[in-house]
Order: structure tokens, then C-alpha cells, then sequence
């Protein structure tokens, strides 16, 4: 059984097929389905995309295993052990189908342990579109809330407002950790953005999204401690 404590959400649709992608030239995807007393594990002999029906195949042995219509299909795919529930489908000879995935689990991907900030500490990161914009203007800043962060990672609590601000600029600068500016601005990748925010955060419904950057090199360890206290 796979342990979900270490895994996040991804609703994005570019890390969803990345990873199916991915996943199609690994050997270890698998399927199940759960019973009452016990759980039916299928091996995956080949995992195909279709783009144009917008559809995955899943090539199995239907002679030595049998799918269960009226139940669900688990799927755990090679690539980082990522898992989604498939409650639609439909059964081929010796294929399963069913369309693009709108949620899968996925591992965190950070090796340096995570500071988690209380939402009374207000700590918030600048963001940047470019340094360089047209006609040599700065680009686009944003300053966003930072709900937890490490030397390789920050989680950023963002409103919907803002959300097309992270999809349009997957690739930002980071120039200020809260009244900090950075001497060296650090390059950071936007890896996901979903719904699954802390409760503490919301407040007066407004409606609020968790960002993932990954940074492509650590803080200054000062700056970073100095952030921390």
C-alpha cells in the first residue's frame, strides 16, 4: 500500500501528461482494484497517450487478469510512484481506456527539510516575470505569501487572482525574500498549482491557491537563516 503522507496534488494539466509521458517508457506502471478482503493487482505491459482522443490506453494480459466495471481502477505509474483514481472507463480487447487524468498524486520532490511558517508570521517572496522586459524595462513583480520553504523549494499561497500570473511566467526570478532584496536574483520553476491550502489561511472566502517554485540554486545561507528567524 502506498504511503500518501509525502505526496501532493496536481491538478495542472502540463505536469499531469509530463508525467504520463514519462511513465510510457517505464516497465513498472501498474493497475488495481480493491475488494472487500483483498486487492487485485494488474501489471501494465504497455501505457500508450492518445492525444487526439485525449485518451491513455493501458495494454494488459485480460486473459490471466479481469477488470471489474462496477468498480474503480487504481493506477500507479513508474514515474515517481504517482497514483490516480480512474472512475469512468471502458474495456478493450486486452486494453483499458479512459481519459486524461484531472488529478494525480504525485511525491514531493524537495531533499532539504521544510520550514513551515504560521499564518501570523506574514513572510512573503518578489517575484518576477524577467529582469529584462521589452524596450529594456524590469518585468512584471509579484509579492506573494510563502507558506513553507527549504534551500531547494517554496510553497506560496497565492489568490486566484493571481493564478494566471504564475501560469503565463513558469519560469520567474525571485529578487526579495520578504524586505530582502537578493544580490543575485535566483531563478525559480513554478512545478504546480492546486487547491489544497491551508485552513488557517482562508479567510473571508476568498478563494486562495498553494504554488510550488522549485529553485534552481540555494539561498545565501545567511539571507535564508536571517528569513527564517
Amino acid at each position: 500500500m502506498i504511503n500518501l503522507e509525502n505526496y501532493r496534488s496536481s491538478t495542472e494539466y502540463r505536469e499531469i501528461l509530463r508525467i504520463l509521458q514519462k511513465s510510457t517508457m517505464l516497465q513498472d506502471n501498474i493497475l488495481w482494484q480493491s475488494h472487500v478482503s483483498s486487492k487485485a493487482v494488474i501489471p501494465v505491459q504497455y501505457l500508450e497517450i492518445d492525444f487526439i482522443a485525449r485518451e491513455v490506453q493501458v495494454i494488459f494480459d485480460a486473459d490471466s487478469f479481469q477488470i471489474e466495471k462496477s468498480k474503480p481502477v487504481f493506477v500507479k505509474l513508474g514515474h515517481r510512484m504517482s497514483v490516480f483514481k480512474v472512475s469512468e472507463f471502458r474495456v478493450g480487447q486486452n486494453a483499458l481506456h479512459f481519459s486524461f487524468p484531472e488529478l494525480i498524486k504525485t511525491p514531493e520532490l524537495r531533499s532539504n527539510p521544510r520550514h513551515q511558517f504560521l499564518p501570523l508570521q506574514e513572510k512573503t517572496v518578489t517575484l518576477r516575470s524577467s529582469l529584462i522586459g521589452s524596450f529594456g524595462e524590469l518585468g512584471s513583480e509579484l509579492k506573494v505569501r510563502v507558506s513553507d520553504i527549504s534551500f531547494d523549494g517554496i510553497g506560496l499561497v497565492v489568490s486566484e487572482n493571481n493564478r494566471q500570473f504564475l501560469k503565463n511566467n513558469r519560469i520567474l526570478w525571485i529578487t526579495a525574500l520578504s524586505d530582502t532584496l537578493l544580490e543575485n536574483p535566483i531563478v525559480a520553476e513554478v512545478l504546480y498549482i492546486n487547491n489544497e491550502v491551508d485552513a488557517h489561511y482562508l479567510k473571508n472566502k476568498q478563494k486562495l491557491l498553494k504554488a510550488g517554485l522549485k529553485l534552481s540554486e540555494t539561498f545565501p545561507s545567511s539571507v535564508f537563516h536571517n528569513y527564517l528567524s
